[in-house]
């Protein structure tokens, strides 16, 4: 794709939006991205490891674009801050294409609570060729099974 038909496209998303799908993935339950337990404070797990949040082949057809995440922060034993990678690709391949910081801050007061963020790309990403979508999470507290379960929100049929 050229930069002007790039440039085509989001001139009409802006444009002529109407026909503009947003789609949440994973259809159904979200997946649990956690922490390996082994991993210091504020590093990946090792092995560049990426948990699968959709699978290759998915998403809508080309083209789409990666425009921001909801998380569920129900998972994260304790008030820390962490940084979700979200990247497309197989799982050794992986390309990390946006980092989201968050904190969250109520966590440890109550089993119970909790916190859903929704993150918008400042600028969309767009996505070639229905690749897996997966993310992986740094932390600043090193204890084991710290995590956060996202849905990537997805926009298809951008410029139809």
């Amino acid at each position: 794709m050229t930069l002007k038909s790039e440039v085509d496209q989001v001139f009409l998303a802006n444009v002529e939006s109407g026909n503009i799908r947003y789609t949440a993935y994973p259809i159904g339950a979200a997946i649990a991205i956690v922490s390996d337990g082994a991993a210091a404070a504020w590093a990946y797990p090792a092995a560049d490891l990426h948990i699968q949040i959709q699978a290759a082949g998915l998403l809508p057809a080309d083209p789409c674009w990666f425009v921001g995440i909801v998380l569920l922060t129900n998972d994260l034993e304790v008030a820390c801050y962490a940084d979700l990678a979200i990247g497309f690709g197989a799982d050794a391949a992986g390309i990390d294409r946006a980092e989201f910081p968050f904190f969250n801050e109520i966590a440890a007061v109550a089993a119970s609570n909790l916190i859903m963020l929704s993150y918008y790309l400042p600028y969309p990403i767009r996505i070639v060729g229905n690749p897996r979508v997966c993310g992986r999470i740094r932390k600043s507290s090193a204890l084991s099974g710290v995590g956060i379960t996202p849905k990537v929100i997805i926009a298809s049929a951008v410029g139809a």
